[in-house]
């Protein structure tokens, strides 16, 4: 089933190719004018506007956020005179080739990402799947049908909204996954989490798995030159993934190997660190929670996630084919890659202001300096960063997106953004987690199998925002920071002692720089 849906939603593209083609070639064009020679890297226009970044509280941000409410009230109110008109326009406009190619600027790209991400999906578009849309009892189940899923939602900010626009789900917003329809109890209860610096974290991953494989060849060739059986401690960016073995034959044993899959291949998105790229979380998102159908997910998921119809263009069998293609695809991966990064800013007040009006006492000062150096201290000496690693540094901030040219995200993405710091000949990033998967123990085993994760790991969360994100824990049952420590078990019940052991009123100053890991405020409206 897979190769066959993956020609079908793509066919028309590519009759359209061959007639573009042969008007080439009637014209005496050269047909390297027509298609970039395999050898060259596709890069954007070089025409293209700079990306407006206002501050985040500017003026300009404020007429942006007023620009997108009505942009979003206009968008719904086309939908409501003729369903499914804003998707057709998207599949219209945004041709594979012309993205391919960089011939769209990228600020209209991640700019329709963001339509596309904040669209609200109806049944014209593909929502649900089978007879969904005639269901007595309405299309949502938020207790998943195995792998197939839901629907359980509308849009994308329906889950991603605590903390500001793509954040964190709410206490009621879990979802559960792989269940039978009906019992909660049966499916792995799972919160959203907040979707910030994707693009970031995908570029740190990748130089991770880049180090580890390296390591990983370096290793076979001195057990083949030495003739003997070697092994290696496999250490990237600072954070050790266990021992490697080698035979005089090349042969690997990988049985010493922590946190990682055998290919060596880091996989930062999932709560059970499954995919090395976001697209991959993204596209299965778009399935299970809304039943939107991605050329991505047809591609390449099996027919447990995808649906098991005859039509390879609509195997949930809802009569929409090729719901959502691989343009549409990739102008929400660019809007994602783009997001922001998140700062450290504890609350320092120290300025002697003025009283509003003579009659008024003047504002006190209010500073968490000392709170905040205490609670980073507990933080080294609880046990916390030993998994929650503070600072990992990029390398090169540039990112692979399928479908489009390089992405320099020192350039393009969202303030705060990346910086270079020459004392580290790099990029610093304050994401806070190893990146890395951890057994947490039995207490939080899942019930099914994730793409053969074991049922007890899960990857270290990223700590940047956790200020603005709770609940916490993979299924959202933590209301507290201090709720989410005694939530830990396995390789981190050490830390868990370690804090319970502090007396409660001891704890503050860690609560405080954890509060201190934030998102930047913005303009939003409704």
């Amino acid at each position: 089933m897979t190769t066959p849906r993956r020609f079908a939603c793509g066919a028309a593209a590519r009759h359209r190719l061959v007639i573009r083609l042969a008007v080439c070639v009637g014209l005496t064009l050269a047909v390297t004018g027509c298609q970039r020679r395999p050898t060259e890297e596709a890069t954007w226009r070089a025409d293209c506007p700079a990306l407006a970044r206002p501050a985040p509280l500017s003026l300009e941000a404020a007429r942006e956020a007023e620009r997108l409410a009505e942009r979003r009230h206009e968008i719904r109110m086309r939908e409501a005179a003729a369903p499914g008109s804003f998707l057709r326009e998207m599949h219209s406009t945004l041709d594979p080739r012309r993205l391919s190619g960089g011939q769209i600027c990228l600020a209209d790209l991640a700019d329709r990402g963001q339509q596309l991400f904040e669209h609200e999906y109806n049944f014209a578009d593909g929502l649900g799947g089978g007879d969904a849309a005639k269901a007595a009892s309405g299309p949502f189940r938020r207790v998943h049908a195995g792998l197939f899923g839901g629907p359980e939602t509308i849009s994308c900010p329906s889950c991603h909204w605590v903390g500001g626009p793509n954040g964190a789900g709410g206490e009621v917003d879990d979802a559960f996954l792989q269940g039978d329809g009906e019992r909660p109890a049966s499916g792995d209860a799972r919160n959203a989490p907040a979707l910030v610096a994707l693009g970031v974290v995908q570029a740190l991953a990748r130089e991770m798995s880049r180090d580890l494989q390296k390591e990983r060849d370096d290793l076979v060739r001195e057990a083949s030159r030495a003739g003997a059986g070697r092994d290696a401690r496999l250490t990237t960016k600072g954070v050790d993934f266990g021992v490697l073995r080698a035979s005089a034959k090349g042969e690997i044993d990988a049985s010493g190997v922590r946190g990682v899959d055998p290919d060596l291949v880091v996989k930062p998105f999932g709560w059970k660190g499954t995919a090395a790229e976001f697209a991959d979380i993204a596209s299965e998102a778009l399935q299970v929670h809304m039943g939107i159908q991605s050329d991505r997910a047809l591609a390449s998921g099996s027919r447990e996630l995808v649906g098991d119809g005859d039509d390879p263009t609509d195997p949930d069998r809802d009569g929409t084919r090729c719901e959502f293609g691989k343009g549409p695809f990739a102008a929400m991966m660019a809007h994602l890659a783009l997001l922001e990064l998140p700062v450290i800013e504890p609350l320092i007040q120290d300025r002697q202001l003025p009283a509003a009006a003579h009659v008024l006492l003047p504002p006190t000062t209010t500073s968490f300096a000392e709170d905040f150096r205490r609670g980073r201290e507990q933080f080294h000496t609880l046990g916390c960063a030993s998994c929650h690693v503070p600072m990992l540094v990029l390398d090169n901030p540039v990112v692979s997106i399928e479908g489009l040219p390089p992405i320099d995200l020192s350039r393009d993405m969202r303030r705060p953004a990346l910086t270079y710091d020459p004392a580290l000949h790099g990029y610093s990033v304050w994401l806070f987690s190893d990146l890395k998967r951890h057994d947490m123990g039995a207490a939080n085993a899942a019930r099914h199998v994730q793409r053969g994760v074991a049922l007890n790991e899960y990857i270290t969360p990223r700590l940047w925002g956790v200020a603005d994100s709770a609940p916490y824990l993979h299924d959202g049952r933590a209301p507290s920071l201090d709720y989410a420590v005694a939530g830990h078990d396995g390789e981190g019940a050490a830390a868990r002692a370690a804090f319970a052991a502090v007396p409660y009123n001891d704890r503050g100053p860690l609560r405080v720089y954890l509060m201190a890991l934030r998102r930047v405020r913005r303009v939003v409206v409704p």
